[in-house]
């Protein structure tokens, strides 16, 4: 499959760029799209090896080639969010964004100062953003105090804080969370925060229990929708932290939690879609570490699938809050994207169920648990993964599952005059299901 990295790496990035110009909304895409069909089909055959007969979408979804009617969507749509991404003093978020920016647009040039009637009659790709930016929460903040140099977290209090990741031995480590709760426990200077969140229903559910000396147990819970598991489980430890600290005379702080690498981009210093959540973590953090310099916090992993008893607890919680969607309003930037990348995935599947491009003669093929198996782009999902030891053995499969192959069924259907009749003797027509099942020449396969 070199071949197709080849072109996905080098040839896809160079006839695309820019295209931007041209794609987007209202836009005429019929000469530009037959081109681009034309060229993915010459590559899909260049990288399989196989006829130029064979139908395009059965070849671009063997090799996982997304369509590129999708893929240009997909990128569209790629293009749309890293606008949104952009820092408040760019230049194009002073088109978007007049009420944030308002130094950069002293003329008022933004889009949503055009009447109804102008911006109906306006094509631009940045009409598309402007809409597109309307329905995300903002979440980037890279120009937040707490992200400059020489100002983090990690740069200033780097001996306070500590990770502790799961052991290969549970029982090892299931021991140590025993034992650092007991001391803990016993400490009147500690608190233990146990977090958790998961999304039911399309409603993200984000519980944390702050546990302290001779106290009761402090709850938070908080619900939300269009947020992905990693928001949700974010804000439980956001939520979490800020109680814990704010007890009096607390020094030292627990976190336990199933998602150890969420609660690592605290102290992340590039730039991600929930960089408030970090930001207001970060800021209670440095309140707490400016105390007293003795003052430590501790991050834990407990993976939910070893029920340790305070985990336990937070999942049986979650699970018992049972909530249906709200009303509809804006999603987060990392739901967006995967929404985004889903919805061009189900088109895909729906075009390639549904429609003749494939070949009337495509082989359904199944999974071990007898499931269709269905187009992905994902690492890993290629259908001929099995045979990409063996070029020639790679180029039979596919010959095989297009039945577009060298054999009596094709010829009559291409070249009527040449010979047509299997060799063995037994069936009139060389056919894919009579090699496959009743040759005799391949019974010992």
């Amino acid at each position: 499959m070199q071949k197709r990295h080849l072109y996905r790496c080098c040839i896809l990035p160079i006839v695309l760029y820019g295209f931007q110009v041209w794609f987007y909304n209202k836009a005429p895409l019929n000469y530009p799209l037959k081109i681009l069909r034309k060229m993915q089909q010459r590559a899909a055959l260049w990288i399989i090896e196989a006829f130029r007969t064979t139908p395009t979408m059965g070849i671009e979804t063997i090799v996982r080639l997304t369509p590129i009617h999708l893929y240009l969507k997909k990128l569209q749509q790629w293009f749309h969010l890293r606008g949104i991404s952009l820092p408040s003093n760019h230049i194009i978020k002073s088109i978007l964004s007049p009420n944030e920016t308002s130094e950069f647009n002293p003329l008022n040039l933004s889009i949503k100062s055009l009447t109804d009637k102008q911006r109906l009659h306006l094509n631009s790709p940045l009409i598309d953003m402007d809409n597109t930016s309307n329905e995300i929460i903002p979440s980037f903040s890279p120009f937040n105090q707490e992200f400059f140099p020489g100002n983090r977290l990690s740069d200033i209090f780097s001996n306070q804080f500590l990770f502790q990741h799961h052991s290969p031995n549970i029982k090892y480590h299931v021991k140590n969370l025993d034992n650092i709760v007991l001391e803990a426990s016993s400490d009147h200077f500690s608190s233990i925060v146990v977090s958790n969140a998961s999304i039911k229903n399309g409603v993200a559910t984000s519980i944390s229990h702050i546990h302290s000396y001779n106290n009761p147990i402090i709850k938070t819970i908080h619900h939300t929708t269009n947020i992905t598991t990693m928001e949700a489980k974010l804000f439980a430890i956001r939520c979490g932290i800020n109680q814990a600290v704010n007890i009096p005379n607390v020094k030292w702080v627990i976190v336990i939690t199933d998602a150890i690498y969420t609660a690592k981009q605290i102290f992340d210093l590039s730039s991600y879609s929930y960089q408030v959540h970090t930001a207001a973590i970060s800021k209670e953090l440095r309140s707490f570490f400016n105390q007293d310099p003795d003052n430590y916090i501790d991050f834990w992993n407990c993976p939910s699938k070893i029920n340790w008893p305070l985990h336990s607890a937070v999942d049986k919680e979650i699970k018992e809050n049972t909530l249906m969607p709200a009303l509809p309003h804006k999603s987060s930037w990392d739901f967006c994207s995967k929404q985004n990348s889903d919805f061009i995935l189900a088109l895909w599947r729906m075009f390639f169920q549904a429609s003749d491009f494939k070949g009337k003669q495509f082989l359904e093929l199944f999974d071990d648990n007898f499931n269709h198996l269905e187009p992905s782009s994902v690492k890993g999902s290629s259908w001929l993964q099995q045979f990409g030891h063996s070029n020639s053995l790679c180029v039979r499969a596919i010959r095989a599952i297009i039945n577009h192959a060298p054999i009596g069924k094709y010829r009559l259907r291409f070249f009527p005059k040449e010979e047509f009749l299997c060799p063995c003797g037994l069936y009139f027509i060389e056919s894919r299901r009579h090699l496959l099942h009743e040759c005799k020449r391949f019974n010992n396969y």
